[in-house]
């Protein structure tokens, strides 16, 4: 059953899991490779580097907000791409968590993105004949 307004806040759930969980698990490995660098054995390094597991938990998160938007009748061809606004927050993250540089051309490409998405969920929209 379609309801927008849970769907939206479960699309949300989903993006800013995935989003949040991808940096989580970039700060992790940058932790767990200066650990066994340093000569951490790599499964003491796991157990030290708290990033991986909540990183992976959160991916999980995303995974069952996607079960559930299928569960729901929402049509892969809507749930996946609509995902994809994952990557303006992203960009957001990269910049200021991360310290990634993010010029201009990735910008567009997040905007063209996010156009993307724009279209894609207008085609799916409760009522409207697709």
């Amino acid at each position: 059953m379609k309801n927008l307004s849970r769907s939206t806040v479960l699309f949300a759930l989903a993006i800013a899991s995935i989003a949040y969980g991808n940096v989580l698990l970039k700060q992790g490995m940058i932790r767990f490779n200066a650990l066994t660098a340093a000569g951490t054995p790599p499964d003491r390094a796991v157990w030290q580097t708290p990033q991986l597991p909540a990183g992976s938990v959160l991916m999980l998160v995303q995974f069952v907000c996607t079960l559930t938007l299928f569960k729901w009748g929402w049509d892969a061809s809507v749930v996946i791409p609509t995902l994809g606004l994952c990557y303006v927050a992203m960009g957001i993250l990269g910049k200021y968590l991360l310290d990634e540089p993010v010029n201009g051309l990735r910008w567009l490409g997040i905007l063209l993105i996010t156009a993307g998405v724009f279209f894609v969920a207008r085609s799916s929209v409760p009522g409207k004949p697709n």
